[in-house]
């Protein structure tokens, strides 16, 4: 028992002894906030084209390890809430080899019906469902993309002795980011009627991680000791689309044995941070 208790005690000074060389000037944490307006850059398509931008935001935590007096690792970990806008071409004539329209198939849920693996053929349960009046074919006019990211920065923080309390900084790294949600807002015709609906899961449609660029630039004002308050600029960008090559919802068309032609897609999303945070 006496030396269970020994052993503690050497524990918990060595602990105290790693701690108190861990200075605060080495290690710094803080907390931030964001504005983020994002957009989608995609290939030139006949299907689609840029929508526009949303405002986004996003939340987290920071974690900055001191490398040298002008240099530091940045990391952490947060929440970002962006998205895009998509415009679909959506053509229709009297001539019928003329009409083009990117489609999906919706049900009363409602919620999108997964084509991949199906067919429109006389008897399969898509045609018989649609036959009931269970699903509905929609043509896409345009589509507004909300998806929530867990977000791991890594980025080198260079930055200024300190100049009447200001330090300045530009920051260089990258990010990867797991896809928690994807939902998709959307106008949409059948052809005789307009409709809309919010809300629809597009997270089969989508790559679960995503990997870019993030370089920046900024300031931080220190107010008491090592406690600061900061912001800054950031462009972050993404090497890996959002969503999947070819769709498993939507379609461009459908052959005389009733199989998909599925939508061919590229999104690569585009930002601009606005942080605001402090470090302690």
């Amino acid at each position: 028992m006496k030396k269970l208790v020994y052993v503690f005690i050497a524990i918990g000074f060595a602990s105290y002894s790693l701690l108190a060389q861990d200075s605060p000037k080495s290690v710094r944490f803080g907390v931030f906030g964001r504005l983020t307006p994002t957009w989608y850059n995609m290939p030139t398509n006949n299907s689609y084209s840029k929508g526009g931008a949303i405002l986004g935001a996003g939340f987290g935590l920071n974690m900055e390890f001191r490398i040298s007096d002008v240099v530091s690792f940045q990391s952490g970990i947060g929440g970002d809430f962006d998205g895009g806008k998509i415009k679909y071409t959506y053509t229709e004539s009297m001539n019928p080899a003329n009409n083009y329209a990117t489609g999906y198939i919706i049900n009363n849920t409602p919620a999108l019906v997964e084509i991949k693996g199906q067919n429109l053929a006389a008897n399969s349960s898509i045609s018989n469902n649609i036959v009931l009046g269970q699903n509905t074919i929609h043509a896409l006019l345009n589509r507004h993309i909300h998806t929530t990211y867990v977000t791991l920065p890594f980025v080198l923080k260079m930055k200024t002795k300190e100049i009447s309390g200001f330090k300045y900084f530009v920051d260089f790294g990258g990010h990867v980011d797991v896809l928690a949600s994807a939902k998709a807002d959307d106008n949409t015709t059948t052809g005789i009627s307009a409709a809309s609906y919010n809300n629809l899961s597009i997270y089969k449609d989508c790559i679960p991680v995503r990997v870019g660029l993030n370089i920046g630039a900024g300031a931080e004002y220190r107010l008491a000791g090592t406690t600061s308050v900061f912001a800054s600029l950031n462009f972050v960008n993404s090497f890996i689309s959002t969503v999947k090559a070819n769709s498993v919802y939507n379609f461009t068309g459908v052959d005389s044995h009733g199989n998909f032609t599925y939508a061919a897609q590229s999104l690569k999303s585009n930002g601009i941070q606005i942080n605001v945070g402090f470090l302690f």
